[in-house]
């Protein structure tokens, strides 16, 4: 099933990194963040980096951003800025907000868990952390070669963890429910798996995306969104077990990063293009 274009914008820099909160939020290569409506028409933007975006998340009416100037800046969604939280010094390269708690992942393996603006508590999984998901107690971590299990208590201490399980896979990483989504190894496929102990975090499929490497994942509900080095934007429905394919769209660039809403994906793609894709 063919997928199509419903809202198309150019920028002047290319969008680097996505994330939606009832209004579409832009990071870009030149360190600006950007503000859209659910049909790309423009509203806000600020300088909010001096260099491209690592990454974005919001959550309770803020968002947070990264990039490699230093840890993780928190603003209000109009763009008004309202603190810098702390960090270990280096390069924080994902940000998920789950709850009332932000995670910042970072090149040196610390995973921060941050309240109130605050350190909560912080692990070191002793590896770069590329993408993060986080289904208590579990913390999922990914870099290039595996997905590593993590069971953390914040609440009973700030620094000790236990390693579950390590399956194979890398970034990106994103949970629905009771699922589990990366991709493989070799880049080239997505990986469904369950998210429970009790099945030792079994897989349960595995699919060929594209003959180049994956880029992108967003998920909404049992949507599943793909996008890499093709151009080619893919929908998938997770039915049971499986990852069924359910539509695709070539938008003619590198997919740099994904954010869904409910039954629409916005695609940030290379050359300087945002796409509304329904």
């Amino acid at each position: 099933m063919l997928l199509k274009i419903e809202a198309e914008v150019k920028l002047d820099s290319d969008p680097c990194v996505l994330a939606w909160d009832n209004q579409l939020l832009v990071g870009t290569e030149d360190g600006c963040i950007k503000s859209f409506d659910g049909k790309l028409s423009p509203k806000e933007s600020w300088q909010a980096h001096g260099v491209q975006l690592f990454a974005l998340a919001t959550g309770n009416n803020y968002l947070y951003s990264s990039s490699n100037d230093g840890g993780i800046r928190v603003w209000t969604l109009t763009g008004q800025k309202v603190t810098e939280l702390p960090f270990a010094g280096a390069d924080i390269g994902t940000v998920q907000v789950f709850g009332s708690h932000v995670y910042g992942g970072d090149e040196s393996g610390n995973i921060t868990i941050y309240e109130n603006n605050e350190i909560k508590a912080s692990y070191n999984v002793l590896e770069e952390v590329k993408d993060l998901w986080y289904d208590p107690p579990y913390l999922f971590t990914t870099r290039d070669a595996y997905v590593t299990v993590t069971e953390i208590k914040p609440e009973d201490s700030k620094t000790r963890f236990m390693t579950r399980h390590t399956m194979e896979g890398r970034a990106p990483l994103r949970g629905t429910e009771c699922r589990l989504v990366f991709v493989s190894r070799s880049g080239f496929s997505l990986c469904l798996h369950d998210s429970s102990i009790n099945t030792v975090f079994e897989k349960l499929h595995e699919v060929k995306v594209s003959d180049m490497i994956v880029t992108s994942l967003a998920v909404s509900g049992n949507n599943v969104w793909s996008g890499g080095w093709d151009g080619i934007v893919r929908k998938w429905k997770i039915a049971g077990s499986k990852l069924e394919a359910a539509g695709e769209i070539n938008l003619g660039g590198c997919i740099n990063s994904l954010a869904s809403a409910n039954d629409r994906v916005y695609a940030a793609v290379a050359g300087g293009k945002l796409v509304c894709v329904s």
